[in-house]
């Protein structure tokens, strides 16, 4: 269970994902228990940590294939301090195993 005050993810079947081309993001929405956050993800953390191919077109599929993840990390910024909107970049997600992509 969560501390009093911290965000908690609450399932959200549908988030608003939408490829943002203007900014190169994903735009999503997390829901907490405290409410609603506006976040989004970079296409560089989606390429170079979640493997989304080259095209624009990948950028999507790759958001919702790693979700779970993605939403983990806004909740995890949020807990460290964040304020909305959230824009994660790559260093919101260490590499493990020592290896480089």
């Amino acid at each position: 269970m969560a501390a009093p005050n911290q965000p908690t993810p609450v399932p959200c079947p549908d988030d608003g994902a939408h490829l943002h081309e203007g900014s190169e993001t994903v735009r999503f929405l997390v829901v907490t228990v405290a409410g609603a956050v506006d976040a989004s993800i970079s296409r560089q953390a989606l390429r170079h940590r979640f493997a989304a191919g080259e095209s624009s077109a990948d950028l999507l599929p790759t958001y919702r294939a790693h979700k779970a993840q993605i939403h983990a990390a806004v909740t995890h910024r949020l807990q460290q301090g964040a304020h909305a909107p959230v824009m994660l970049r790559e260093a919101d997600f260490p590499r493990h195993g020592g290896g480089d992509h």
